[in-house]
């Protein structure tokens, strides 16, 4: 009997929305994907095939999220698969010309312990900006592989390509918080005994925020004792920090990310804008986008569609080709060739 094929490795792609997520599954992926609803929600997730250098990865493009704390239904559901699915490799991919907005997620996903590849998108746009960018410092400070892209125009995709296919999993690299914050994440880590999808620290962050799906996993993972000490801890943690708690796991995140960013993003003059840039700034202007408006429903609404198309190309089409050309032969053809009345009257009479 043969033995049963293995399943190709996972390529799971994270992120917030409108970063160019989709284009980059398609882009990987091709016209051959399936889209369907994860179990037990109505949130659908994207699942293709890719090939690269001979081998073949099954891709899953997740729905928009902001942290690996979910607050919408889209969100749990990228969480869970981060939870469930064993990925070879989990894309990140952030918007170039926010990144210091995005990459707290990415801390997260690495202080998780996710075999995580960092793919700066719309690097253009941002250049456009006059950011410029030191990816490979940037890629020595996080420990993980840092790809620069344009999807659009697949810049990057072979040095991403290679990046996925030559990724091998290491211990993801520490985050230093305040001195009282790590004194309580020691307390809780050193509790925990049993084996979870995130990393022990991680773990701890999330039950410190009271994340409910984290709190039964534990409860399934530990033993009784175990678990009644360690919810005791977090108790106290919680009531001792009940003020500012998120906040300050926040705010210790964003103060990690910015000393990242020193030396990797600077500001130069901005290039020249393209008329499309211009056009697109003064239409969110409300001085200039109020006349833009009333001169794009004049000429777009009134002049093209009602003077335009409903006068003049339906004239054109209607009574001079159509009544002058083409219905007096249609006509005269099936009448000579169509005898039997309501047939006639079907296919070429009023």
């Amino acid at each position: 009997m043969s033995e049963q094929q293995a399943p190709p490795p996972k390529v799971v792609l994270v992120g917030n929305p409108n970063v160019g997520k989709s284009v980059l599954f398609n882009v990987l992926t091709g016209a051959y994907t399936t889209v369907s609803n994860y179990p037990g929600t109505s949130v659908e997730v994207s699942r293709g095939h890719c090939e690269i250098n001979g081998t073949r990865y099954e891709v899953l493009d997740t729905p928009g999220m902001y942290s690996i704390m979910p607050i919408t239904e889209e969100e749990r559901v990228a969480r869970q698969i981060l939870l469930e699915e064993t990925p070879h490799a989990v894309l990140h991919v952030i918007d170039a010309r926010n990144i210091e907005r995005m990459l707290p997620m990415t801390l997260q996903l690495i202080e998780a312990g996710l075999p995580i590849i960092l793919v700066v998108n719309i690097l253009d746009e941002a250049e456009r900006l006059g950011m410029q960018f030191d990816l490979r410092l940037l890629q020595e400070k996080l420990g993980i592989p840092v790809i620069g892209t344009v999807m659009k125009r697949k810049q990057g995709l072979a040095e991403l390509q290679q990046a996925i296919d030559s990724y091998a999993s290491v211990p993801h690299k520490p985050f230093t918080y305040s001195r009282d914050l790590e004194r309580d994440l020691n307390r809780m880590v050193g509790l925990i005994k049993g084996e979870y999808r995130f990393s022990k620290r991680a773990t701890c962050l999330l039950l410190m925020k009271k994340d409910r799906d984290v709190e039964q996993l534990i409860a399934q993972g530990e033993n009784s004792e175990d678990l009644a000490q360690l919810q005791s801890v977090v108790r106290e943690v919680i009531f001792e920090r009940r003020a500012d708690l998120h906040l300050q796991i926040s705010m210790e995140q964003k103060k990690i990310c910015k000393k990242m960013l020193e030396d990797v993003v600077t500001q130069v003059d901005k290039v020249a804008e393209t008329f499309a840039e211009k056009l697109s700034r003064w239409t969110m202007n409300p001085i200039a986008g109020a006349p833009i408006l009333l001169l794009v429903v004049y000429l777009g609404l009134y002049q093209f569609v009602g003077h335009f198309g409903a006068g003049t190309l339906v004239d054109l089409l209607e009574r001079r080709l159509f009544e002058g050309y083409i219905n007096p032969v249609v006509v005269g053809f099936v009448k000579q060739h169509i005898k039997i009345n309501w047939l006639f009257e079907l296919i070429a009479g009023e």
